[in-house]
């Protein structure tokens, strides 16, 4: 049954199967939460119980409309995500008039095959302003037997008139012990690597099952060293880190995320000497032997150092340059 393979949304799942149940569904849904939390996941499983042709109130996975769903292929359910524009350089894209004028189109015909409708906005936020301008009629006015879920990663970026015309579904990170229960009895993992791999996934499972477990441990571990070294102002390692680094862009965001996740920790060990907080619990050690070496305003210093550094990567700046400065402005008195 489809609605048991969505985990830890116990509240969102049981506010749409009830819909289903008594007929209470919704023209427009909003999933609202951070990512990895299952919302797209939860949006599939959603149209299948709408459309199934042997369940009521969940899918049954097997029959001709759920087998369509899943391999989106069905006529009377649609994807619409952020596109980048062949005009500009955009990393992420938007949502634009055209499409939503597209959908428009397909709304207003009657499902060809389905009992309902369904149209997906992935990345809602990302709707051009005058996509959400022109995406608020058909909230205002949905065609008949049409289910509209729009998916969020940031609600408040939502026009507000476009979210108040929906029926708002909050997702929420789970907690470290309820994603190592799930890792462990779902996913086979080891009990040490699901409470490590828990605590790196910050409350998102979508990004616990996901992730390869070396792979990340060796990111972190690079992540760190780099830390120190630059500390210790090894300029040989400064200069050719940061050239390999910029020649490996497409795991630079994850990796900068690791190098602020450790100087948190740090600054969390230089105040407290605990692990009660810290998301690095199983390198404790290390993290404190440098942190209390530090002052708490160095470690602050470097926490915006990095922090600027994503913001100007954002902006397609010459990334090895960019690495550079982090790096020189990182240099501290350690020993």
């Amino acid at each position: 049954m489809s609605f048991n393979n969505i985990l830890g949304q116990e509240r969102a799942k049981k506010i749409l199967e009830n819909s289903i149940v008594r007929g209470t569904i919704s023209h427009a849904y909003l999933f609202a939460g951070p990512e990895g939390m299952g919302k797209r996941f939860t949006a599939f499983n959603f149209a299948k119980a709408l459309n199934c042709y042997t369940n009521v109130g969940d899918s049954c996975d097997n029959c001709l409309s759920c087998r369509k769903i899943d391999s989106l292929n069905h006529p009377d359910v649609g994807l619409i995500k952020p596109e980048a524009s062949s005009e500009r350089s955009e990393s992420r894209g938007s949502i634009r008039i055209e499409a939503i004028r597209e959908l428009q189109k397909r709304l207003s015909l009657k499902p060809y095959e389905g009992k309902k409708k369904v149209v997906i906005l992935d990345a809602a936020e990302d709707m051009t302003t005058g996509a959400a301008n022109a995406f608020l009629k058909t909230l205002e006015e949905p065609p008949g037997e049409t289910v509209i879920i729009m998916i969020t990663s940031n609600l408040n970026s939502l026009l507000p008139t476009v979210a108040s015309r929906c029926q708002i579904i909050r997702f929420n990170t789970l907690s470290h012990e309820h994603i190592t229960e799930i890792l462990i009895k779902n996913y086979g993992f080891r009990r040490e690597h699901a409470s490590i791999v828990s605590s790196l996934s910050k409350g998102r499972l979508g990004r616990a099952v996901t992730m390869d477990y070396k792979a990340v441990c060796k990111l972190r571990s690079e992540a760190l060293k780099l830390i120190i070294n630059s500390m210790k102002g090894d300029i040989e390692y400064i200069f050719s880190e940061s050239k390999r680094l910029a020649r490996k862009g497409e795991v630079l965001p994850e990796f900068l995320d690791f190098i602020i996740d450790l100087l948190r920790d740090a600054l969390l060990i230089h105040e407290t000497e605990t692990n009660d907080y810290i998301i690095h619990k199983d390198i404790y050690d290390e993290l404190r032997g440098f942190s209390l070496k530090l002052k708490k305003q160095f470690i602050i210093d470097m926490f915006d150092t990095v922090y600027r550094t994503q913001t100007l990567l954002k902006r397609n700046v010459n990334q090895q340059l960019a690495l550079d400065s982090m790096m020189m402005s990182m240099v501290g008195d350690y020993r």
